[in-house]
């Protein structure tokens, strides 16, 4: 791994020299438009060809020899949302790996005990009460966190909260409290660790996300409009970090989820139920970290949910609500025709 990141690093380096040359001296000396940005063109285009022809074969040899997945044993883990759910299954989950875990949640009680069935098995947990919308909170642990242990790896956001009404009848209280949580507090959350892996030059922010993020949902216009966002934020700060070399070693992973059992949300009433069930806790954290230590940018649980929906999205509009009201048969929408 270290002589693979050594290769891509020396291709990065000359990748900029050959870019800092071309601008200081090709450009200038073909000024620019007509035929004489030809040369530029031709490069470029080879280059496109060189990028897409290696990114086909390493798509090859990676479904033939599966990566290896990476060790997690002395990593140290922040979940937030950590005291029940989901969130607990991947605190257990990742002591079992050998995983430092800290868990932030609201629930003192619920992430008391959380810490004590890890600490049980011999595992290292700390638990802390916090409110993850406070942006002094986030900032304020943050830094005590990063002063004691010097490190934090991995961040898992993974609290949230969800509503179900109409749009009009929400009071702006619930509405301003429902896009805290799930959107401004992921903010605070990467804002405080991020600088430390930038200068660590490693790390993984994942953040879990729904399918509320994928496609609209009637009766949860706030909830829907965050998981928007949120999925708009982790596109956008996986592109950020793309950019610049020197946090190649940071990786980012959206977690899009279907409904959990966990009792939080209505069970599925769609036509599909029994081949799109609900999905338990304990498996989906399993998968979730499988996804985590493989560096995937994206996780869908399902995993036929998000190919499944970007397919749906390439449809004219009035196809698509045809073909949602009959996978959701027992909404109002079968009575609206377009």
């Amino acid at each position: 791994m270290r002589s693979k990141g050594l290769i891509f690093r020396y291709i990065g380096i000359i990748a900029r020299k050959f870019r800092a040359f071309q601008e200081r001296w090709l450009l200038p000396w073909w000024e620019s438009g007509g035929m004489s940005t030809a040369p530029l063109w031709a490069l470029d285009t080879l280059v496109l060809i060189v990028k897409l022809c290696s990114t086909c074969a390493i798509a090859v040899v990676r479904v033939l020899i599966p990566p290896t997945m990476k060790n997690l044993y002395g990593e140290t883990v922040l979940i937030t949302g950590s005291g029940q759910g989901l969130g607990r299954e991947l605190a257990l989950q990742f002591a079992d790996l050998g995983a430092t875990v800290i868990c932030w949640d609201y629930d003192t009680p619920r992430n008391n005990a959380v810490v004590s069935e890890i600490r049980r098995k011999d595992g290292e947990c700390f638990g802390f009460t916090i409110d993850v919308t406070s942006r002094e909170q986030v900032f304020s642990l943050g830094a005590r966190l990063l002063r004691q242990l010097s490190d934090v790896s991995i961040v898992v956001s993974n609290a949230g909260a969800c509503s179900s009404a109409p749009v009009t009848h929400f009071r702006p209280e619930a509405i301003d409290k429902l896009i805290e949580i799930n959107l401004l507090a992921h903010f605070w959350i990467i804002q405080a660790f991020l600088p430390s892996m930038i200068e660590k030059r490693r790390g993984h922010i994942v953040a879990i996300n729904s399918s509320a993020g994928l496609m609209p949902c009637a009766d949860n216009v706030p909830y829907c409009a965050a998981k928007y966002g949120l999925r708009g934020l982790m596109d956008a700060i996986t592109e950020e970090l793309r950019l610049d070399t020197w946090t190649k070693n940071i990786y980012t992973t959206s977690v899009y989820l279907a409904t959990l059992s966990t009792g939080s949300y209505l069970a599925p009433a769609h036509r599909f139920a029994s081949l799109y069930p609900e999905i338990p806790p304990k498996e989906a954290a399993k998968i979730i970290i499988d996804g985590i230590r493989k560096n995937r940018k994206e996780i869908s649980i399902p995993s036929i949910m998000k190919p499944l929906i970007a397919l749906n999205n390439m449809l004219p509009y009035r196809i698509r609500i045809i073909l949602m009201d009959f996978f959701n048969f027992g909404h109002r929408g079968w009575f609206s025709f377009c």
